[in-house]
């Protein structure tokens, strides 16, 4: 079956990592485009979340679940998504501190369990904020990097800064099949200061202004009339990588007193 989706699509079929789906259901974009059935749904408790797609005898599809928000969440999201990973990971690429919260450590070891059980099929990735956060960690830990057909990450901050050389080594290795798309307006895309050190190819959006959690939620994304997503010129990274600096800098004399060359090299 094949699995050539557009952009428009693509972004539809990240969105419906927030849902709450159960095996056996059918998984179904807008325009009525079957994906593939749920094959499985993983909740650990400290907090990872996601839905793993059958599509074909052969292809696997994961949906890693992004935060689902003090309002729309469960008791425990402010505890399991923010406090134990949003923010501890925005504060260790600040203040380069490469502490992994032990969510990130699940989605990877789980990641790696799913693709040796199912050692003939090609994974296709997906994630949207904490889900990119788990994305870009899981893929720099892969055991199987040859059997990732693509992943599509959105919205999420760099993981990059917080990579050993083992890590980066592999992140190299997988970056043409990783595309990172974020918005310069949304402050949670925080660590992007070139188009090099990131985890996969960066695609910075042509945007529109909306609300903060709008613009973080795809709202400020644009498509044309065949589902192709707009992305912005240089001018947007070179925004983007101002801005970060100066964050980075500020944090880091808060820190320690002084700049650290950490992320210039």
């Amino acid at each position: 079956m094949s699995i050539n989706l557009t952009d428009r699509q693509r972004v539809w079929l990240a969105q419906r990592e927030y849902w709450d789906w159960r095996v056996g259901q059918q998984v179904q974009l807008p325009d009525q485009t079957l994906i593939g059935q749920v094959e499985r749904v993983i909740n650990t408790a400290d907090g990872f979340r996601d839905t793993v797609v059958k599509r074909g005898p052969r292809k696997k599809i994961v949906l890693l679940r992004g935060s689902a928000g003090i309002c729309h969440g469960d008791p425990t999201t402010w505890t399991n998504e923010w406090l134990w990973v949003n923010l501890p990971v925005g504060d260790a690429i600040l203040h380069q501190l490469p502490d992994i919260p032990a969510e990130m450590w699940t989605a990877a070891n789980c990641l790696n369990q799913l693709m040796a059980n199912n050692p003939a099929a090609t994974f296709y990735i997906y994630g949207h904020s904490l889900g990119s956060i788990n994305g870009q960690f899981a893929l720099a830990n892969c055991r199987y990097p040859e059997r990732v057909a693509g992943a599509w990450l959105y919205e999420g901050p760099n993981l990059y800064w917080l990579l050993n050389a083992r890590q980066r080594k592999r992140i190299l290795n997988l970056r043409c099949r990783i595309f990172n798309y974020i918005d310069s307006r949304d402050v949670v895309a925080l660590g992007y200061l070139d188009a090099q050190h990131t985890i996969g190819l960066l695609q910075i959006v042509q945007w529109i202004l909306v609300s903060p959690i709008g613009q973080h939620m795809w709202g400020g994304y644009q498509f044309d009339q065949t589902g192709r997503l707009l992305l912005a010129d240089d001018a947007e990274l070179q925004y983007r990588s101002l801005l970060d600096r100066y964050l980075f800098e500020r944090a880091q004399r808060q820190s320690h007193g002084h700049i650290s060359n950490t992320f210039t090299e």
